[in-house]
C-alpha cells in the first residue's frame, strides 16, 4: 500500500511539471500494484486521451466502467460509457455491450437497451457463446413483449439448449400475438410447438385448445383439455371445453358442464343460448326447451330481462320453423309486454301451426295477432287461409272484428254498406284523384288538430276551402273539422249545427245528385285512421308520457332520440334545442349498433344543412347526400328533419333529425310524428328549465343554495299534483342537527347559521338534480324528493348522514350528530294535493319528534299507512 501511495504522489508531481509520459509510468506501476485502483485508471484514460491516443484511452476507460459497475456507482458509469466507449474505434467485449444494457434498461431506456442487448447477443453468438447469447435475447423479449418475431428467436434459442421452460413460455407468447393479428393457422403451429415442449401445463393446453376451435379441430380441442377437466373449476376453462363439446356433437357432457358453471359461479348464460341453438338443430327441440326455461328463471331473478330476451330473440331468429322455440319465444314477449316483437312471433307460429296441420291452434294464433293489430292486412289473408278448416262461427267472431277495423269509403252513411256503384269514380279518373286529395287533407288536418298544431292545421283547411269550395255543405266530416278549429271559410255562417238538427232530404236522391251525409257527432276525432296513422298515434302518447317522466332537460332529449330511433329504425336521430344558426344549447344523439356518436363540430354543420332545406306541405326538411356532404361524412344517404317551434314566441327553438344509411323515401305520417314528439319534447324541457326558475327565485341564501321556508308548501303541492298524476312515489326527508335549540341558546344564531350553510353546501352535491332543498328552520334541512320511495328515501337519508359526519362546527365541541325522518307520500282515493300534503308534513314532523325522543343520532322511517 505504502509503494501505491509512493508512486501516486510521483505521478502528480510528475503531473506538475507536464512530463505526461513519466506520469503515464508512475500510474502503471500503481496498476501493476492493485489492478482495480479507480484513480490510477481514470488518470491512464484520461492522460492516454490528452495525448491524443483514443484507443489506449478507451482501454482504460473500458476498465474504469467495469469498476463502476460493480460498486454500483451507475450513473457515472452510464457517462464514462456514452463519452469515451459507445462511438470509440474499437469495438467492446459483449459482456461489457450487455451491462451497459443492463444499466439502461435500469434508467428505463427501453429502445436503447434493446439495441445493446441486440449487439451484444450478436458477439455472443458470433463467438458461439448460445447461453450469453440466449440470456440477452430473453432481456429484449422482455423489454419487448408484443413483438412477434423476437419471441420466436427467443424460443427457437431455449429450444436449442434444451431449456423447455423458458422455449414453451417462449412460444406461447408468440402463439398469443400471431393470433391476435389474425393469424389462426401461424398461431396453430407456434402453440402447438409450446405443447410438444409442455404438455403438462394446463394454460398452455387451454391456449393450443382454443387455437384448436379457431380452426375448427373441435375433436383435438377435447383431446387436448380432457386430462385437466376432472379438477378444473375456472369459468374460462370450462366454457372453452364446453364448447369444444358442443362443436364435436357431445352436447350431454357440454350441458352438464355448463350447468354447473351456472349453478356454481352464474356465468355461462351465453354458451347455454348456444348448446340451446345446437339442440334444436340437432331436432331435440324439447331439450332446448328445457335449457331456456331454466336460464329464463335465473336471468329473471337477476333483473337481466332485457338480456335474456335479446340472447332469446338470437335463437328465435335462427329457428323460424321450430314449434317449441316460437311457443317459447312468443311467451316472453308476451310476459315482457312487448307487442310489436310479440306481434312478429305470432304471425311465425301462425304458419308453422298451419304447416304442421294444428289448425285450432292457428285459429288461435289469428285471434291474438287481430287482438294486437287488428288493421294489419295480412289479417285478412290469414283468415282465408283457414277458412273451410276451421269453425265457420269462430271465423265469423274473428272477420267481424277485422270489419269493425276496416276503413269505410268516404262519403256513406254510417248505416249503409260501401254499395258496388256504378258512378263510383275510378281512384285514376280526375273526380278520384280529387276524392283522394281531399281525404289526404283532411287525414292531415286531422293528426295536426291532435298534436295541437293549430297553424300548420290552418293551413291545410285554407287550402281545402280554395280547392274545394262549398265542400262543407256535403262533407260533414270536414264542417266537423271547421268547427274542431274554429275556423270557416269566408262568406261561410259560423254558426255551430247540433247533432240531429239537418234537415231530411225533401225526396228520394237522384242517382247523379250528390249523396247527403249522415250528421256525424262532434268528438275530438273525426273520420278513420290508417293502421299506420293508429300506430303512429299510440307510440307518440306513449313516447310522451315517457318524456315527461323524465326530471332533467338532458334525460328528457335523450329518451326522445332514443324511442325516435328505435320506432323508425333510422340509423342516426338527434335532438336539438337552441336558437337556429347558432351552436345547440343541448342535443342528444341515437346511434343504431356499430355506428359511432357524431362529434359536436358535425353536429353543427348538419343542422345548418338541414336549416337550408326548403320545407315540404307537411313542414319536413328532407336532404340527401351528395359527394363531400356531411350527410357522406355522417354515413347517412338522407336525412329528415322537423323544426320545433317555441309556443310562447312562435320562433324555431330546436329541431328533431332522423337519418338513414340506406336510401329511403320518407312518409307524410313520418314527419307527424316527429313533429309530435318534437313539440312535447320541447314543452317538457321548457316546463323543466320554469320550475327550476321558480327554485332559484325562491331561494333565501345564495351561499348555501338553500330554499325558503316560504317556498316549502309551494314545492311540495307541486311535487304532490305531479305524483298523483302520474302515479310516481314522493318521499319527504327533515334531517336535523340534535339539540339544535339548545345549541342556538348557547352559541347564538350567527354561528348556528354558518355551520348549517356548511352542512347544505356538503350535501348538495349527493342530491339529484330534480331534488328540493329546504332551509327548514334555523338547525334542519328539508329534503321533497319527487320519484322516490320510502326505501329510497331511507338510503339518501343515510349517505346525507355520513356525508356530514365529517364537518366540524365553527365553535369548540366534540363532533355534532345528526337525525333524520322519513316519510313517504299516500295517495288515497278521496284525497287531493292539499290533503297529501298536510298529510306528508304531519307526519314527518311526527317522525323527527320521534327521533329527538330517542335521543338523536339516528334515522326514524314511519311506514306508510295501509290503505
Amino acid at each position: 500500500m505504502a509503494d501505491v501511495s509512493k508512486h501516486l504522489d510521483r505521478a502528480k508531481r510528475f503531473l506538475e511539471k507536464n512530463r505526461v509520459e513519466d506520469a503515464i509510468e508512475a500510474y502503471l506501476a500503481v496498476l501493476d500494484e492493485m489492478p482495480q485502483h479507480q484513480e490510477a485508471t481514470q488518470a491512464l484514460g484520461d492522460l492516454y486521451a490528452r495525448m491524443d491516443q483514443p484507443d489506449r484511452a478507451a482501454v482504460y476507460y473500458g476498465l474504469l466502467f467495469d469498476l463502476l459497475v460493480e460498486p454500483k456507482d451507475e450513473t457515472k458509469a452510464l457517462a464514462i460509457y456514452n463519452r469515451f466507449l459507445r462511438v470509440g474505434r474499437g469495438q467492446q467485449p459483449p459482456e461489457r455491450i450487455a451491462r451497459y444494457a443492463f444499466l439502461q434498461q435500469k434508467q428505463n431506456h427501453p429502445d436503447e437497451a434493446i439495441e445493446q442487448y441486440s449487439k451484444a447477443a450478436e458477439l455472443f453468438a458470433a463467438a458461439s457463446r448460445e447461453e450469453d447469447a440466449l440470456f440477452c435475447w430473453e432481456r429484449i423479449a422482455q423489454l419487448d413483449p408484443e413483438n412477434l418475431s423476437r419471441q420466436l428467436r427467443l424460443a427457437e434459442g431455449a429450444e436449442r439448449l434444451g431449456k423447455t421452460a423458458l422455449a414453451a413460455r417462449a412460444f406461447l407468447r408468440a402463439g398469443q400475438l400471431a393470433s391476435a393479428s389474425g393469424s389462426p393457422a401461424d398461431a396453430l403451429q407456434l402453440l402447438g410447438r409450446a405443447y410438444k415442449l409442455a404438455p403438462q401445463e394446463r394454460s398452455v393446453g387451454l391456449l393450443y385448445a382454443q387455437a384448436n376451435l379457431q380452426t375448427g379441430n373441435a375433436v383435438r380441442a377435447v383431446a387436448l383439455l380432457e386430462p385437466f377437466a376432472a379438477s378444473e373449476s375456472d369459468a374460462a376453462f370450462i366454457t372453452t371445453f364446453s364448447d369444444a363439446l358442443m362443436r364435436s356433437g357431445n352436447l350431454e357432457r357440454a350441458r352438464e358442464l355448463l350447468d354447473r358453471l351456472l349453478r356454481e359461479k352464474n356465468e355461462g348464460m351465453t354458451q347455454l343460448f348456444e348448446l340451446a341453438d345446437r339442440y334444436v338443430a340437432a331436432g331435440q327441440d324439447q331439450k332446448a326447451g328445457e335449457i331456456l326455461l331454466a336460464l329464463k328463471r335465473r336471468m329473471f331473478a337477476d333483473k337481466q330481462q332485457n338480456d335474456f330476451a335479446t340472447l332469446m330473440d338470437g335463437v328465435g331468429a335462427k329457428h323460424p320453423h321450430s314449434q317449441v322455440i316460437l311457443e317459447f319465444w312468443a311467451s316472453i314477449h308476451n310476459e315482457l309486454n312487448r307487442e310489436s316483437q310479440y306481434f312478429e312471433v305470432l304471425i311465425k307460429l301462425f304458419d308453422v301451426y298451419l304447416t304442421s296441420g294444428n289448425i285450432k291452434k292457428a285459429a288461435e294464433s289469428l285471434e291474438r295477432l287481430v287482438d294486437i293489430d287488428a288493421y294489419d292486412y295480412r289479417n285478412q289473408e290469414r283468415l282465408e287461409l283457414l277458412r273451410g278448416r276451421v269453425d265457420e262461427v269462430h271465423l265469423k267472431r274473428i272477420a267481424s272484428r277485422l270489419l269493425k277495423s276496416g276503413t269505410p269509403t268516404p262519403g256513406h252513411a254510417s248505416h249503409t254498406p260501401p254499395p258496388q256503384n256504378a258512378n263510383t269514380p275510378s281512384p285514376v279518373s280526375e273526380e278520384g284523384r280529387q276524392l283522394q286529395a281531399l281525404e289526404d287533407l283532411i287525414v292531415q288536418t286531422e293528426i295536426f288538430l291532435q298534436y295541437s298544431l293549430q297553424n300548420k292545421a290552418l293551413e291545410r283547411l285554407q287550402r281545402i276551402a280554395a280547392m274545394f269550395p262549398g265542400e262543407e255543405e256535403r262533407n260533414a266530416r270536414l264542417s266537423n273539422l271547421y268547427q274542431m278549429a274554429n275556423w270557416w271559410p269566408q262568406g261561410t255562417p259560423k254558426a255551430k249545427k247540433e247533432p240531429g238538427t239537418e234537415p231530411p232530404p225533401a225526396g228520394p236522391v237522384a242517382p247523379a245528385a250528390p249523396v247527403a251525409e249522415a250528421p256525424v257527432s262532434i268528438t275530438s276525432k273525426t273520420g278513420v285512421y290508417s293502421a299506420e296513422t293508429l300506430r303512429d298515434l299510440s307510440k307518440i302518447s306513449e313516447v310522451n308520457q315517457k318524456i315527461f317522466r323524465q326530471q332533467t332537460p338532458r334525460a328528457m332529449l335523450n329518451t326522445a332520440v332514443n324511442e325516435v330511433g328505435s320506432y323508425l329504425r333510422v340509423t342516426r336521430a338527434l335532438a336539438v334545442v337552441g336558437t337556429p344558426g347558432r351552436p345547440p344549447e343541448m342535443a342528444a344523439e341515437f346511434c343504431a349498433n356499430s355506428v359511432k356518436p357524431a362529434p359536436g363540430a358535425q353536429v353543427v354543420l348538419l343542422l345548418a344543412h338541414i336549416e337550408k332545406a326548403e320545407p315540404d306541405e307537411l313542414g319536413g326538411l328532407v336532404v340527401q347526400a351528395t359527394e363531400g356532404s356531411i350527410l357522406s361524412d355522417l354515413g347517412l344517404a338522407t336525412a329528415l328533419g322537423v323544426m320545433i317551434t317555441d309556443k310562447e314566441t312562435q320562433m324555431p327553438a330546436g329541431m328533431l333529425i332522423v337519418g338513414n344509411a340506406e336510401a329511403r323515401k320518407w312518409k307524410p305520417n313520418e314527419a307527424y310524428f316527429l313533429q309530435a314528439i318534437g313539440d312535447q319534447m320541447l314543452m317538457s324541457v321548457s316546463h323543466t328549465r320554469l320550475r327550476s326558475l321558480v327554485r332559484r327565485m325562491g331561494v333565501s341564501d345564495e351561499r348555501s343554495g338553500l330554499l325558503s321556508r316560504s317556498s316549502y308548501q309551494s314545492c311540495l303541492l307541486t311535487e304532490a299534483d305531479r305524483a298523483r298524476t302520474q302515479g310516481t312515489p314522493l318521499a319527504l326527508t327533515i334531517l336535523q342537527i340534535d339539540r339544535g335549540a339548545e345549541l342556538l341558546r348557547q352559541q347564538g344564531e350567527s354561528p348556528l347559521e354558518r355551520f348549517l350553510e356548511q352542512l347544505a353546501r356538503s350535501l348538495q352535491p349527493i342530491v339529484r338534480q330534480n331534488d328540493v332543498a329546504v332551509k327548514y328552520t334555523s338547525w334542519s334541512l328539508a329534503f321533497i324528493l319527487p320519484d322516490t320511495t320510502l326505501a329510497g328515501a331511507q338510503n339518501l337519508a343515510d349517505k346525507l348522514r355520513r356525508a356530514a359526519s365529517g364537518l366540524r362546527p365553527p365553535w369548540d365541541s366534540t363532533q355534532i350528530t345528526l337525525s333524520a325522518g322519513i316519510v313517504e307520500a299516500v295517495a288515497k282515493h278521496e284525497y287531493d294535493s292539499e290533503d297529501i300534503v298536510t298529510d306528508l308534513i304531519n307526519r314527518a314532523e311526527f317522525s323527527i319528534e320521534e327521533a329527538r325522543k330517542r335521543g338523536g343520532d339516528t334515522v326514524v322511517a314511519l311506514e306508510t299507512p295501509k290503505l
